[in-house]
């Protein structure tokens, strides 16, 4: 057998398995139900490492980081939005992630016909792999009809996903009274109640905070009230804040699963801003997602 050719061959397959991994984790941070995917993934290429180490091809570091380049560089591709996560962008990477699962089922079987490794574990690699495909392409069926379909929008959007040490009903409950941004939004400046009885659906708050260097003001109205998750909506003359946040079971009991998106749309001469308003709004998106950690409670 040539060697020199098989390294040539599984090296490259590495590079793919490094772009998949990478891009499976990058879906699940916005799809929390495609973790165990990602997870998979992940433990296959540390099998091809493995498997790679026993029959004697060396691991070529470059492929592999070239892989990892290729999947960050897919993230500059054209998919509607210039600033924005674009609804195609699901359908997108999901369509790139069912290639390389594929192009790693052709991989264990090519290396099946060589009847030189182990049979038995280049086919339960292969049914693995087989069994991947058909859950990403179920997954990508059911995005499609929500991307194609999705109204037209503009604007800036972030979104952070993270897990604290509290149950999901006592985030809900604590992130309901909009008032406690005072507490874990570090833009806040005063966050007060202008209306009054028991939280819900219509319930509204004047906040006042600090976006690039100044005093903003926003009404703010709780829009949808549900134990899976929370949407707020703000206006001023200017823009529009919707911050959503869904909240799910953590991995561990009494843990919770925050996704915050924040997305903030403006009007008139504010829109030359977005650029800007965009990396202000990344910051301030890790800076939140760091105080809601210590608020609620670091999972160790």
């Amino acid at each position: 057998m040539n060697t020199e050719l098989l390294g040539i061959y599984i090296n490259d397959h590495l590079a793919g398995a490094t772009a998949g991994s990478e891009l499976a984790r990058r879906i699940s941070r916005t799809h929390p139900e495609l973790r165990v995917l990602a997870d998979d993934l992940e433990a296959d290429r540390k099998e091809l490492l493995d498997f790679m180490r026993e029959v004697g091809v060396e691991a070529r570091p470059h492929k592999a980081a070239l892989g990892w380049l290729s999947e960050k560089a897919g993230r500059l591709k054209l998919n509607g939005r210039v600033l924005g996560r674009s609804p195609l962008s699901d359908v997108l990477e999901q369509e790139g992630l069912r290639v390389v699962i594929e192009a790693k089922a052709a991989m264990w079987r090519t290396l099946r016909t060589l009847r030189s490794f182990d049979e038995e574990r280049l086919e339960r690699l292969g049914r693995r792999a087989a069994e991947q495909a058909e859950l990403v392409d179920a997954y990508r069926v059911r995005q499609v009809p929500k991307a194609f379909h999705s109204p037209q929008v503009s604007g800036v959007d972030v979104e952070r996903t993270f897990t604290v040490a509290s149950p999901p009903e006592g985030v809900v409950e604590y992130l309901r009274d909009f008032s406690r941004t005072e507490q874990w939004d570090p833009g806040t400046v005063s966050c007060s109640r202008l209306d009054d009885g028991p939280v819900g659906v219509g319930s509204r708050w004047r906040n006042v905070s600090m976006f690039l260097g100044r005093k903003t003001e926003l009404v703010y109205e709780l829009t949808r009230d549900e134990p899976t998750g929370l949407q707020f909506v703000g206006r001023n003359d200017t823009a529009t804040a919707t911050d959503d946040i869904t909240v799910t079971a953590g991995a561990t009991p009494g843990t919770a699963r925050i996704t915050y998106h924040a997305h903030l749309e403006f009007t008139g001469l504010a829109k030359l801003g977005a650029p800007v308003a965009k990396l202000a709004l990344e910051k301030l998106g890790n800076d939140t997602e760091k105080s809601l950690v210590r608020v609620l409670g670091p999972v160790r």
